[in-house]
């Protein structure tokens, strides 16, 4: 049995998604989407460990920006978040509020790292 590694709430979606990465645009769909980030299924493949900027398309005609790193390649990948402005992260917690089997849960979540000790980059 492996060990549940995913630090915070997940929730299953079906919004447009935009990915860049390396001057090429791949069209998919996201599949599920915490504040960390995101499983997808895309219209082309995507490159493991590449940097990437990430266009979630609402129903309300808002985009929300992120970049991160694929972290799983492929048309079902995923990507990890690396940042993102303000008020795309607003966006983003509200979405994955409003889904959520318990929002509180969602906001105290932001209350610990998304890194457990042994994740976080060599000092060296």
């Amino acid at each position: 049995m492996t060990r549940e590694r995913r630090r915070r709430s997940r929730v299953s979606l079906n919004l447009p998604l935009t990915i860049d990465s390396e001057g090429k645009r791949t069209r998919g769909r996201v599949r599920d989407l915490s504040l960390k980030g995101l499983s997808c299924v895309t219209d082309g493949w995507i490159v493991p460990g590449k940097e990437c900027d990430v266009t979630l398309e609402l129903d309300s005609g808002i985009n929300v920006h992120i970049h991160g790193r694929v972290v799983r390649a492929g048309v079902e990948g995923a990507v990890d978040f690396e940042s993102m402005d303000q008020a795309s992260f607003t966006h983003l917690r509200n979405l994955v509020r409003l889904y959520a089997a318990d929002a509180d849960l969602v906001d105290e979540e932001l209350l610990t790292s998304a890194f457990a000790a042994e994740d976080k980059p060599l000092q060296g």
